[in-house]
């Protein structure tokens, strides 16, 4: 039996969006939940079944799919799976305190004090 849950890392967070890496295995969900931010799940590799407002999808290596802020959905794995999800904008520049992931540092983030340091053109 698979662990419950799916690896997650925080690739980036810019503030306009949020790239978060699920790495599955066959099994391993995410229950129902939404997000205050439009997101685009793409599935790098493997198959998963996306579900939303009741209805499913399976997304295989290299489909892609939108869905709209506060629509409760959930995934699970059909096979060994990697998915990429793009939060737009970054759930960090509205509401940081209700998103599932609030205590991962992003591998890569835009601070105030880096754009202060970026050359004008």
């Amino acid at each position: 039996m698979p662990e419950e849950h799916p690896s997650v890392q925080v690739l980036s967070d810019i503030g306009a969006a949020r790239l978060v890496l699920f790495s599955f295995k066959a099994g391993q969900q995410l229950k129902e939940h939404k997000t205050s931010s439009q997101i685009i799940v793409q599935a790098i590799c493997g198959s998963i079944e996306f579900t939303a407002n009741a209805s499913q999808t399976t997304l295989r290596t290299g489909m892609v799919l939108q869905l709209e802020m506060n629509v409760p959905h959930s995934i699970i794995a059909l096979t060994d799976a990697q998915v990429l999800v793009t939060m737009v904008p970054s759930p960090s520049s509205h509401s940081l305190q209700r998103e599932v992931f609030q205590n991962q540092q992003p591998l890569v983030m835009r601070t105030a004090e880096a754009e202060k340091q970026e050359p004008s053109s």
